[in-house]
């Protein structure tokens, strides 16, 4: 066999492919340049799954821009705007351990505005969550029956996440465990520096009587209270269209 020279074979190979004109622009040293065209890219939304964080059902498309189309009672317009001005500054708020406690009526908004914080912190990349004070207990009532890991994963989540929001704070049935578990969740969150915010139709005085009144002492020195007073917003389905 006779033997190749690898230097010249190379260098016709070379020779052979600069030779062919493909492209429509061709360097000096035959080598073709190629301006690429890509079709326009095509945009494809990440929806979070938001029941992983407590929102569900009627909730999922509440957001501040919702609530502006659908505007504030007039009565409490001042407790609406205080609510967007801490998600303005939620980031900080949330570094420093800083919560909210937002109290009135029945059907004032104070849910859809949690809720609505805690969307803009998912924004934001922090894993919030939104639970019910009657979900709450009886999830761990129920948690504590069962396997201990399963009871230890769910508290502490509940301790430890950046922002925690705690809705209708004192619906929850009287019970003296009841009453212990909540007052050593929030002094927990609050002597480590994390945000809690509350929704709840009870006054001060109703709370302190429900609760520890060290309880109400320990979220009022790390929470901004907010004060509703508007009517309930909610109304009955309309009768003619049964």
């Amino acid at each position: 066999m006779e033997a190749m020279d690898v230097t010249v074979a190379i260098e016709q190979l070379r020779q052979k492919i600069a030779t062919k004109s493909t492209g429509p622009k061709k360097q000096e040293n035959g080598y073709e340049f190629y301006t690429p065209h890509y079709p326009p890219p095509v945009v494809v939304e990440c929806q979070k799954d938001l029941s992983q964080y407590g929102i569900k059902g009627r909730y999922l498309d509440m957001t501040f821009s919702k609530l502006k189309q659908l505007g504030a009672p007039p009565e409490d317009k001042d407790a609406y705007n205080c609510a967007l001005k801490y998600a303005v500054h939620l980031n900080e708020h949330i570094k420093s351990g800083k919560g909210l406690i937002m109290m009135g009526p029945v059907g004032t908004g104070k849910t859809s505005l949690a809720i609505s914080i805690l969307r803009r912190a998912i924004e934001q990349g922090y894993n919030g969550y939104l639970i019910s004070m009657m979900s709450l207990l009886d999830t761990l009532l129920v948690l504590s029956k069962g396997p201990a890991e399963h009871y230890l994963k769910f508290e502490n989540r509940i301790r430890n996440c950046p922002l925690l929001v705690l809705d209708d704070f004192g619906a929850e049935y009287d019970n003296k465990w009841v009453s212990s578990k909540v007052d050593s969740i929030i002094s927990d969150r609050v002597e480590r520096g994390k945000a809690t915010i509350i929704t709840t139709n009870l006054s001060v005085q109703q709370i302190k009587k429900c609760y520890d009144s060290r309880i109400y002492d320990r979220l009022k020195e790390t929470s901004f209270i907010l004060s509703f007073k508007g009517k309930s917003k909610r109304e009955p389905l309309d009768i003619s269209q049964i």
